[in-house]
C-alpha cells in the first residue's frame, strides 16, 4: 500500500523546525516561532507518558505531577541546545524526554535541599525536616523505577496510536470514506458484531470485514508514519511499532 496518503511525517518536520530556529536564531520572529512550534507538539505529544512517569516514580514526592511536567517543558524544551543535542545524539526522542524528566527532577531536589539547608544555617540550627520532597531511598533510584517506566510506555504508546487513527481518520474523510472508519471504530473499538452494523448500514458482512481488514491496515501504515516521525532508524520502525501493539496488548 502506498504511504503517500499521509502527510510529511514529523521527523522531517521536526527536523526543519530545529534547522529554522538554528538559522534565524532564538532573538527573531522566525527562529522564536520555530522553538514555539516545537514545544506545542511535544507538550501535546508528551504531556501524558511524562505524566505518567512522574507519577509512578519517586518524583511524585516532589509535588504534583502537571506542575512538574509544565515545569519540565518550560526549563529544558525551551532550551536552545535541548533539542538539537536530541537530534545529536541518535536516542529515540522518548527516552530523551524520559531521561531529561528525571535529570530535572534531581535538579528540583537538589534545589529544595540546598534551599532547606540555607534556611537551616540561617536561622542557628534546629530542625531539619522529615527529609520529604526528596526522591524515595536516593535520586539514584529514579531512572531505575520499572513501574513508572512501564507507565510511561504505554501512555506513549496510546499517544501513538491516537496519532495514526488521527491520519487515518483526516485521510479517509478527504476521500469521503469515513464510513469504512466507523465500521472500524465500532466493531475493533466499541466490539459491535458484523451483522449488527451491516443491519444498520446495509451492508453485507464481507462487505464490513473487509472494511475493518482495510482500515486496520491503514492503522499500522499511518503507526509506522508516526513512529518514523520520532526518529526512529528505518530499520527499527518494524520492531517499535511491535513494542507499541504489545504494549497494547495487540501483539
Amino acid at each position: 500500500m502506498p504511504v503517500d496518503h499521509f502527510p510529511s511525517t514529523h521527523a522531517t518536520w521536526i527536523d526543519a523546525q530545529l534547522t529554522i530556529a538554528e538559522r534565524a536564531g532564538d532573538h527573531t520572529h522566525e527562529g522564536q516561532s520555530a522553538r514555539r512550534a516545537l514545544q506545542q507538539h511535544l507538550m501535546q505529544r508528551y504531556h501524558e507518558p511524562l505524566r505518567a512517569y512522574v507519577r509512578g516514580s519517586s518524583m511524585r514526592q516532589l509535588g504534583d505531577a502537571d506542575d512538574l511536567v509544565a515545569g519540565f517543558f518550560a526549563d529544558r524544551i525551551g532550551a536552545p541546545g535541548f533539542l538539537a543535542d536530541w537530534r545529536a545524539s541518535g536516542m529515540p526522542l522518548r527516552r530523551w524526554l524520559m531521561n531529561g524528566i528525571g535529570f530535572y527532577g534531581r535538579g528540583v531536589a537538589r534545589d529544595r535541599m540546598r534551599d532547606r539547608l540555607r534556611q537551616f544555617e540561617e536561622g542557628g540550627g534546629g530542625e531539619r525536616g522529615d527529609g520529604s520532597n526528596t526522591f524515595a531511598g536516593g535520586e539514584d533510584r529514579l531512572v531505575d523505577e520499572r513501574d513508572a517506566v512501564r507507565a510511561f510506555e504505554e501512555a506513549w504508546a496510546l499517544e501513538m496510536l491516537n496519532a495514526a487513527h488521527e491520519l487515518v481518520h483526516a485521510d479517509l474523510a478527504a476521500r469521503g470514506k469515513l464510513d469504512e472508519y466507523d465500521v472500524f471504530r465500532r466493531h475493533v473499538i466499541d466490539g459491535v458484531e458484523y451483522a449488527v452494523i451491516g443491519a444498520d448500514l446495509g451492508l453485507t458482512r464481507q462487505q464490513c470485514a473487509n472494511m475493518v481488514r482495510r482500515v486496520s491496515e491503514r492503522v499500522r501504515e499511518a503507526l509506522r508514519e508516526v513512529v518514523r516521525g520520532e526518529g526512529v532508524a528505518a530499520e527499527d520502525v518494524e520492531r517499535t511499532v511491535r513494542e507499541i501493539e504489545d504494549l497494547l496488548g495487540g501483539g
